[in-house]
């Protein structure tokens, strides 16, 4: 189904949304390789992408160009690398880890920095240096996002300053309220991800449904949620499991 320019698929489980995710992000892969001679993909945190990652280790492992893959990060949590919280450490445990990327191809974000606000500069620095030859055209070929009950995305959380901030791509964040960990964080902004040529939301759970329902209906009031102001350049496409499409779109 198509909403616009918003592309809204609905699965059945996690498991087929991330058997169709992952073969969506290898034919993404194909193409921008081709086209530009280099994939980067931003990737997302949290437990939703994990099947996908693993997919893409697995299943996928010898059809994607590995050697010409930038992969950078569109959030962190400001912990140790090593931390169970890291998403680096989740992405490498579930891929990065067990394909043949070159190291310096991985841009983390340095959570070793001395405080939050040092991390996010040198991340603010590093992005526009390893992708500004596809700026202003883009920032990165696909930016993987998630939505949380809250309706944040990335660490864009409900009435941040990170949501205004048009300079930076990266930016600090406060340890949240709502969310855990309750820890400090560096996100990617707006500007960046709007400048993605693709952006995919990988939505799963029934906490979803209420945030999903007035994304979904474009209502006025959704535009309290970070996940609803994101709004790509290129091509939106909503991945979502029938666990947290709203109940009267479940079967559209």
């Amino acid at each position: 189904m198509t909403t616009g320019s918003r592309d809204v698929r609905t699965f059945d489980s996690l498991d087929a949304l991330s058997e169709a995710a992952a073969d969506e992000i290898v034919r993404l892969a194909r193409e921008s390789v081709r086209a530009r001679g280099r994939f980067s993909v931003a990737l997302a945190g949290g437990n939703t992408p994990r099947a996908t990652y693993e997919l893409l280790a697995t299943r996928h492992r010898d059809v994607i160009d590995w050697q010409h893959t930038v992969v950078v990060f569109g959030d962190e949590r400001f912990v140790p690398a090593d931390d169970p919280h890291s998403n680096y450490r989740m992405a490498r445990e579930a891929l990065l880890s067990r394909v043949p990327i070159p190291p310096p191809s991985i841009l983390a974000v340095p959570t070793g920095a001395r405080t939050v606000e040092d991390a996010a500069r040198r991340y603010d620095a590093t992005l526009k240096q390893a992708l500004r030859h596809q700026a202003p055209a883009a920032t990165v070929d696909l930016a993987l996002l998630g939505v949380g009950p809250d309706g944040h995305t990335a660490s864009l959380f409900p009435g941040t300053p990170a949501l205004i901030d048009r300079a930076h791509w990266a930016v600090p964040v406060g340890a949240p309220t709502a969310v855990q960990p309750a820890v400090p964080r560096v996100t990617t902004t707006l500007p960046f991800l709007d400048g993605a040529r693709t952006v995919m939301f990988l939505v799963a759970g029934k906490d979803k449904q209420p945030v999903m329902r007035e994304i979904l209906s474009d209502a006025e009031s959704a535009r309290r949620y970070p996940a609803a102001l994101v709004a790509s350049h290129g091509r939106m496409l909503w991945m979502i499991d029938r666990s947290a499409m709203p109940d009267d779109r479940s079967n559209a």
